[in-house]
């Protein structure tokens, strides 16, 4: 990380692209925000209406599915009502309803104790056989009639009772009974006589399983599943079989913690309203759809895991975040590159002044066809470093012929050094010499000061002499004296 660090403050390049990079991220990031949240609103309504349009079309196919066999159903009773003291002929009619219609599983005409007075059904129902992979398959189906739907009574079944006492047709929630690998879903119709009076009830069977089939493979998104709710609140078709085992929908939000949302859901859908909701489905966070059937008092849902729903933009934002960085990288090596190649010039100037600081005055500095800033600095940095280069020469020649002044002035500061010390000799000579003289001169002054009176004009001749003497030898030094100062003074 250090190292790192160092780099990032040893090169300008380096600096100035992260500087650019930096700049361009809180763009970037600012510009992906906005944009994330307007999309993430668009896409948001597209997965819910997508999914509100699946359940629409789930719903529209299967109802008319149902449809078909309700008015198969109305179309029969009609038919039956008319052959109701013959068995036979109801016996055909099952038979025939089989055959014509391949959606219906199962076909029972079952009538009041107190017509025949003893319990009378007929059911005839398809037992699939199996085809190579397992399924079941309608072609090649046997038809079998049966004289009993359950081991029970039918007397006390639900499909039978509940339209014997509202006396109006209607889906049945499934029935558990042996005689199918799987689950019917009964349409029920009273069949009267001609009083108008229920004496019996006409019931058709379908597959659920082939049901479940139909809206599983309508699901829009891959972890989203369908379900089919009865009137009472309990499921006619869902993926999960443990849940199929519960009384009502009801059963499944009882728990420690009162679930409002779950609750208000579940109002919302037994009321017969359509739409989606927001809850917690198995604590995790979906959007539940819920459509009514038209007339039969079932509710179609699709529960849509959030995070199915966010795919899109959860797969958006990842993509924009893989470009994004990987468009920073190539940015930052494209600008240390740029900025490198753009500021070289710098790096070499750079150089070439701590050359320069180390004495190195002659560094040969390129040429350059630049024509912007750096081009200028690099043009008059070379103008600079001959102006420096041609004044250090200068200053050199000025120092060798200074030092060549020097080495003069030194050797005549020697001579002047041994003139004056001969000089000094001379004058020391000179005056040694001058000393005796005017010793003598003061000797015989003094002597002839006393005896002045006395002196005669001989004696005085001779002092005179003797005086002029040395007199004589004193302006003779006096002469050499100047005639050596006299030299002195002209050499100066």
């Amino acid at each position: 990380m250090s190292k790192i660090i160092k780099l990032i403050r040893a090169r300008m390049s380096v600096r100035l692209s992260l500087w650019v990079v930096t700049f361009v991220a809180i763009l970037i990031v600012a510009t992906l925000s906005i944009m994330y949240h307007f999309s993430h609103q668009a896409v948001k309504e597209e997965a819910l209406a997508k999914a509100s349009l699946t359940l629409d079309c789930t719903v529209l196919n299967i109802d008319n599915v149902l449809r078909k066999v309700e008015v198969t159903g109305r179309m029969m009773r009609w038919n039956i009502e008319r052959h109701l003291d013959d068995p036979k002929a109801l016996s055909r009619d099952c038979r025939q309803m089989i055959e014509d219609n391949p959606v219906l599983m199962g076909c029972a005409i079952a009538m009041d104790s107190d017509y025949f007075h003893r319990e009378f059904i007929i059911y005839t129902y398809r037992k699939d056989s199996k085809d190579t992979s397992g399924r079941s398959s309608k072609q090649g189906s046997e038809i079998i009639e049966s004289d009993h739907y359950d081991e029970s009574s039918y007397l006390e079944q639900t499909w039978y009772t509940i339209p014997k006492e509202s006396g109006e047709a209607s889906w049945v929630r499934p029935y558990e009974q042996g005689e199918y690998s799987e689950k019917p879903a009964t349409y029920s119709l009273p069949v009267r006589d001609k009083e108008g009076k229920v004496v019996g009830i006409l019931g058709l069977d379908i597959s659920l399983r082939w049901l479940s089939e139909f809206i599983n493979s309508t699901k829009p998104y891959p972890n989203s599943y369908c379900s089919i709710i009865g009137r009472q609140g309990g499921y006619i078709v869902h993926p999960d079989s443990t849940k199929m085992s519960r009384r009502t929908v009801f059963e499944l939000i009882n728990g420690p913690q009162r679930d409002t949302k779950m609750e208000m859901l579940l109002e919302s859908m037994m009321s017969g309203q359509s739409g989606y909701k927001e809850v917690d489905v198995d604590d995790v966070p979906s959007y539940v759809f819920y459509k009514p059937f038209r007339h039969k008092g079932w509710v179609a849902t699709i529960v849509c895991p959030e995070s199915d729903i966010m795919d899109g933009t959860s797969r958006l934002l990842q993509t924009a975040l893989i470009i994004v960085i990987g468009g920073l990288l190539v940015l930052l090596l494209f600008c240390i590159f740029f900025i490198e190649r753009h500021i070289r010039p710098l790096s070499l100037l750079a150089e070439t002044a701590r050359r320069l600081s180390e004495g190195h005055y002659d560094d040969f500095v390129p040429d350059t066809r630049r024509v912007d800033e750096i081009g200028s600095l690099q043009k008059s940095f070379k103008v600079m470093q001959q102006s420096i280069a041609s004044r250090i020469d200068d200053i050199r020649q000025m120092n060798s012929q200074l030092e060549e002044s020097n080495a003069a002035l030194q050797k005549a500061s020697q001579q002047a050094q041994q003139a004056e010390r001969a000089m000094n000799t001379f004058l020391h000579n000179i005056s040694d010499q001058m000393l005796q003289p005017v010793i003598n001169i003061k000797d015989i002054v003094s002597e002839a000061h006393k005896d002045l009176r006395h002196l005669d004009h001989q004696e005085a001749s001779e002092l005179a002499k003797k005086i002029h003497t040395e007199t004589d030898i004193v302006t003779e030094l006096l002469d050499r004296l100047l005639v050596v100062a006299g030299k002195e003074g002209g050499e100066v």
